[in-house]
């Protein structure tokens, strides 16, 4: 064996290399790293803690223990008799189990309960309640656990969950569906025992357990990502003071009061910061005592408000945003129930007038509200923008009324404007009134070689060949394109189901010409760059 491969530092490097999971899609060999662990002692130990540094199926956990005291798991189980698959424990654990585990447990830096899938469950629970609720030593399992992601929303796990909480975890994400109270007395405690907590996110709270959260979260001091139910104003001022702080999300439950103690302001210095409300005033009023200097906000609201209260919150978001900052703002708000009476939702560009302040916008996502907006209107609007990179004014769902929609001319005016776009977003009207881009004839105005993504809305199109052509010359490097469809398909009615389909299927012909078109394109300009 070469020296080097005997110095521990490279073999690390090594392992980390080969467990590294890349944006590509390139998922970690740990069957690689199984047999780097089986192939000489200089290696077994430094790979056997890569192998089992991020444990993201619980079942792995009972895997180390001999085969006459589980079951083997299942890769696939068939519509009846779901637990067949789960490794189940055939015997009560004895020393040796116990010794065996914790040699394999020790290594362990991540681990993931997953959310609970009656087809897809792998470890039984009553095995893991008896590996983790019921282990015989008082001390922790994983006592080199620094990341907990607990995605099982229900409550019969809760006592492995108490188990594996230490004083080393750094980042923990906890979900529950109702909030019990075993949970919240669970959680009450864990501010002083992870005091090294940096990333700590939870799903949305009750109303009542906004204290307690308030509580531990006043004990961290190297907090960098938080997101958790919404807090009252002295653990705002707390966290306002860390600066090692870069994303903040709010969850505000329904029925939650904020309480400021004081009537100064509170600011926060983030990167990211975010909100979830369950309606407008909610939000408006969590954010009355902010100031935010933050490059990105979302905002999601749970419940779909009407244009009025959406005017009034787009209006506002200067009062507490820093608008030479922001360069990322999406607001989601819930779909309608009805669409009996579309005119209550459907925003002008009024509504749009005091975002243009955030002149450094590079992204601008309002694509579940009722846009209604003209030529003139949208050039006006993005002009305020030129940094703008994506930009989604369309609608998601058909509110199949009569409106407005920008035609070729506009969006031609957009692209004039915002010579960074990389994704678009508008309802687009695919007429062709005086004075528009025919798509009739060859487009000879401006391209955007950046943009592959484009929604159209609600747009309609009645002639595949010509609409490709034209949008094939504005943005030539198009890839993709959407549309909106009807919010609920009526699936016993077979002539809604065509419709729901039929949009989508039309404008997919549209991707597909497109793609055709740059293809002979590439072809032609090959056989020119060759014949000469």
């Amino acid at each position: 064996m070469h020296a080097c491969l005997q110095i521990s530092e490279i073999l690390q490097a090594i392992f980390a290399n080969v467990t590294e999971a890349t944006t590509s899609g390139i998922q970690p060999s740990y069957i690689t790293l199984y047999y780097l662990a089986l192939t000489c002692r200089t290696f077994r130990e430094l790979a056997l803690d890569a192998l089992w540094a991020h444990i993201q199926e619980t079942y792995m956990l009972a895997m180390c223990l001999p085969q006459n005291a589980r079951s083997q798991p299942v890769k696939s189980a068939i519509y009846v008799g779901y637990a067949s698959g789960c490794v189940k424990f055939l015997r009560p654990l004895v020393n040796d189990d116990w010794a065996t585990f914790q040699k394999y447990a020790r290594r362990v830096r991540s681990l993931t309960f997953k959310k609970y899938d009656v087809r897809h469950q792998r470890l039984h629970d009553s095995a893991a309640l008896a590996l983790l609720g019921s282990h015989p030593s008082p001390s922790p399992p994983f006592p080199l656990l620094h990341e907990l992601y607990w995605y099982d929303k229900r409550d019969v796990l809760l006592p492995c969950l108490q188990r594996c909480i230490s004083t080393t975890l750094t980042r923990l994400v906890v979900c529950s569906d109702r909030w019990p109270s075993a949970m919240v007395d669970l959680l009450a405690g864990i501010g002083k025992a992870c005091p090294k907590i940096k990333e700590f996110r939870c799903s949305m709270p009750r109303a009542s357990a906004c204290t307690m959260l308030s509580d531990i979260v006043t004990c961290w001091d190297d907090l960098e990502i938080l997101e958790t139910g919404a807090v009252n104003a002295q653990a705002l001022k707390h966290l306002a003071s860390l600066k090692q702080l870069r994303e903040l999300k709010m969850l505000v439950p329904e029925g939650y009061s904020l309480k400021p103690t004081s009537r100064s302001s509170t600011m926060f210095l983030v990167d990211k910061f975010g909100v979830t409300a369950p309606s407008v005033q909610f939000l408006l009023a969590f954010l009355a005592p902010l100031q935010i200097s933050a490059k990105s906000a979302q905002l999601d609201i749970k419940t779909a408000p009407n244009a009025v209260d959406l005017n009034h919150l787009l209006s506002s978001l200067t009062e507490y945003f820093k608008s030479n900052v922001l360069e990322s703002l999406n607001v989601r708000v819930a779909r309608p129930a009805s669409f009996a009476d579309p005119a209550l939702f459907k925003l002008t560009a009024s509504a749009f007038q005091r975002l243009r302040a955030f002149a450094g916008l590079t992204n601008l996502n309002l694509s579940s509200m009722h846009i209604s907006i003209t030529d003139d209107e949208i050039q006006d609007l993005v002009s305020a923008w030129p940094q703008m990179k994506h930009l989604h004014l369309h609608t998601n769902w058909s509110w199949e009324v009569t409106r407005l929609g920008v035609t070729f001319l506009g969006l031609a005016g957009v692209l004039e404007r915002c010579p960074n776009l990389c994704s678009l977003g508008i309802n687009l009207d695919t007429t062709t009134p005086k004075n528009s881009p025919s798509p009739a004839h060859q487009y000879t105005g401006i391209t955007n070689e950046q943009v592959t993504d484009l929604s159209v809305g609600y747009a309609e199109c009645n002639d595949v060949e010509a609409i490709g052509n034209l949008l094939a010359g504005m943005f030539p490097n198009l890839a993709h394109i959407y549309c909106t469809r009807p919010v609920v398909p009526d699936h016993e009615d077979l002539s809604t189901r065509y419709s729901w389909f039929k949009g989508a299927g039309t404008w997919k012909k549209v991707d597909d010409f497109i793609t055709q078109k740059r293809k002979e394109q590439l072809t032609q300009r090959w056989v020119y760059t060759h014949r000469f």
